[in-house]
């Protein structure tokens, strides 16, 4: 079992830069989760007597982390990133929300985290459980997260369930300006990991698991799905350089050739993957 787990580990040895340029374009063009998620998450700490203590590892602006604080808990928001930590203050103070604590770690270091403040009520991961050893952040958070607690993998997208339409055209345009498709950053390859994090999270301590999918629309202008494109690693004004200007006319015309009304609509399903330990009550 321990070879087997070992297998899914996904390592970067530059994972501070892998979203460079990427704060700024996060804020201003990534949307919120599902109300649902939300809805959903903010049940999984129903039973706390106390304000719930909530960690969010790779937690970027604080895209989630600021909803969960809008909804009563008190977030640890942790990332590699001093830019992202950097937008997320910023937007946390636009926002007025004072329950954020910004903290510049590795998602291995959960545990330590835990020792400085305390077991948290539950942790969350959104959109970057991918980007992470899983196995290494798990056992941390078994040392971070107190009995009856949770850990919730969120992603806007439910493995399996269809992308956005445009997704293929996105990809060749990728490879014609970069040569790839899949990067992780300026200068290095996206690593696939091996396993679904849903698989994942039953090697774990935290084996007992639930999921909630999700229906929702995504709706975005022309320059919004072009502004978007600015806050994924593979293709962020960092990893294209020179070439931005470039890419986004080139992907102005592709859009517009095929949606010439300059509005871009998605039907997706969104995922949470809840994993409880199994002696614990919730």
């Amino acid at each position: 079992m321990t070879q087997d787990i070992q297998s899914t580990t996904t390592r970067y040895t530059n994972a501070g830069g892998i979203f460079a340029s990427c704060g700024a374009p996060y804020v201003a063009y990534r949307r919120p989760h599902p109300t649902a998620v939300i809805d959903f998450l903010a049940t999984q700490w129903g039973w706390a007597t106390t304000r719930p203590r909530i960690l969010d590892l790779g937690c970027g602006p604080g895209t989630l982390a600021l909803d969960l604080a809008e909804r009563g808990a008190t977030i640890t928001a942790v990332d590699v990133s001093e830019e992202m930590l950097a937008a997320g203050r910023a937007w946390a103070k636009d926002r007025s929300i004072r329950a954020v604590t910004w903290k510049h770690a590795d998602a291995t270091e959960a545990a330590a985290l835990a020792k400085e403040a305390g077991l948290f009520h539950g942790a969350v991961i959104a959109d970057a459980f991918h980007w992470m050893d899983r196995p290494q952040v798990l056992a941390a958070l078994d040392q971070a997260v107190r009995p009856g607690g949770f850990v919730a993998v969120v992603g806007y997208r439910a493995p399996g369930t269809q992308r956005e339409w445009w997704h293929p055209l996105l990809e060749q345009l990728r490879l014609r300006w970069l040569g790839s498709a899949n990067l992780a950053g300026p200068s290095t390859a996206y690593i696939e990991p091996a396993g679904g994090h849903e698989e994942i999270l039953r090697r774990s301590a935290f084996s007992r698991v639930s999921v909630l999918r999700t229906d929702y629309r995504q709706t975005y202008t022309l320059d919004e799905l072009v502004g978007l494109q600015r806050t994924y690693a593979y293709s962020s004004a960092a990893t294209l350089g020179d070439r931005q200007t470039a890419f986004e006319e080139d992907l102005r015309r592709t859009l517009t050739a095929v949606h010439p009304d300059g509005r871009f609509e998605a039907a997706l399903q969104a995922a949470v993957i809840v994993g409880r330990r199994p002696g614990d009550t919730a």
